[in-house]
């Protein structure tokens, strides 16, 4: 009788076995044939497209377009004949027409989300629809610059289009983009409160360097499905994937100390911090002096990273670096910017309750593992601009 159940219960095993592999088999199929879908469409790239440029390290090349394909997003880019997103402008701004430039970094050019939808289409038909003259917008923004290259931009090739209002878009990470010690890009340094510009030009990179590589999905464990499991739970739901790298079934996250980007958050670092603020404050001054002496204004703009305004992704980062609950505030970039923009006399928009309220709502303002803007945030940005712009008497010519 013990034999014939021991019998039963390997027979029911191995049907189970085989079940189970059978469903591994299929969804790792399925997963290969999707990706082979990914990687043929032409021009599926990984990166946005940048290019080697001496005085600001990288820009986006003139004419250039391609499909940036990450797991949460397929979006085509297409840069103009002028190297920015969006339509093709003269310099020369046409009689009747009142000019917004936007200057900042990846969340500004938009490449998660269709043109029509970035935060520069959405302001021009914002302010369009106030019908007091022609309004066109400029997405000055490049991926992964910071204040010191914004400013450059302005006085190379910003300046150029004769904007009435320029928007900086500050992002927290700028402060430490801002420092010394990164070599493919220029940088500025603090002699009293004074800027010197050093590493430009800037010396030529490798080959390859800061270009767009095409998209590839690199197996986990020879397992292109395992892959996908894992790109999809290492931001969504950091716990999940803790335990299932335990099993295997995931690529660890990488042991990694507290980012220094993440320093002004925190109580440490006091020298360290108030120096990153001294260079910024000493950025805003001699933008907002640029753009005064061609006869327009400068407004800052301040975007919240996920963390700012997700709950649960500002748990998920302090349990990540064991941050302490009382010493850590995600407001305190927030208020030491404000306190900057008021000593300078710069008007600020502060977006963090819409983009809170949204995120609480299900109207998911960023995508969960890049931590961009969906179309949703983008939308929140312009109206906040749009807003600003109104209430200063800055949205229509006087």
């Amino acid at each position: 009788m013990k034999a014939s159940r021991s019998k039963a219960l390997a027979a029911n095993l191995a049907v189970a076995a085989v079940a189970l592999a059978l469903c591994c088999a299929a969804l790792e199929g399925a997963a290969r044939v999707v990706v082979r879908r990914w990687q043929a469409q032409p021009g599926a790239i990984r990166d946005p497209l940048l290019r080697y440029h001496p005085t600001l390290g990288w820009e986006k090349p003139p004419g250039a377009e391609g499909w940036i394909r990450r797991p949460e997003y397929n979006v085509h880019l297409r840069i103009n004949a002028h190297g920015l997103r969006g339509p093709d402008r003269p310099y020369d701004k046409p009689p009747g027409t009142h000019r917004t430039l936007l200057l900042g970094d990846s969340f500004t050019e938009g490449y998660t989300v269709a043109e029509e939808e970035t935060v520069r289409a959405r302001l021009e038909r914002l302010l369009d629809a106030q019908r007091c003259a022609r309004h066109e917008v400029l997405n000055g923004g490049t991926a992964a610059y910071s204040t010191d290259q914004e400013y450059l931009f302005f006085l190379e090739e910003g300046a150029r289009y004769g904007a009435d209002v320029v928007v900086l878009l500050f992002f927290y990470n700028d402060l430490v983009g801002d420092t010394p010690g990164n070599l493919d890009k220029p940088r500025f340094e603090l002699q009293g409160e004074r800027l010197v510009l050093r590493n430009s030009p800037v010396p030529p990179p490798t080959a390859g360097h800061r270009e767009a590589r095409a998209f590839a999905v690199k197996p986990w464990h020879g397992s292109v499905a395992l892959r996908l499991l894992s790109d999809r739970t290492s931001g969504a739901n950091p716990r999940l994937h803790r335990w299932l790298a335990r099993l295997g079934l995931v690529e660890p996250e990488s042991e990694e100390g507290m980012p220094r980007e993440l320093w002004p958050f925190g109580p440490g670092h006091k020298d360290e911090v108030a120096l990153l603020w001294r260079r910024e404050r000493a950025l805003l001054l001699a933008l907002k002096d640029a753009v005064e002496s061609r006869g327009a204004r400068l407004v800052v703009f301040y975007v919240p990273a996920r963390f700012e305004a997700d709950d649960g992704a500002w748990d998920l980062t302090r349990e990540k670096y064991a941050m302490g609950r009382r010493w850590w505030r995600r407001e305190r970039v927030f208020e030491d910017l404000r306190d900057a923009c008021r000593s300078l006399g710069l008007p600020l928009v502060d977006p963090r309750e819409e983009l809170r309220a949204a995120e609480a709502g299900g109207r998911r303002a960023y995508f969960v593992r890049d931590g961009h803007w969906t179309a949703e945030g983008h939308q929140v940005a312009a109206r906040g601009i749009a807003g600003l712009l109104e209430r200063e008497g800055l949205a229509c010519p006087p």
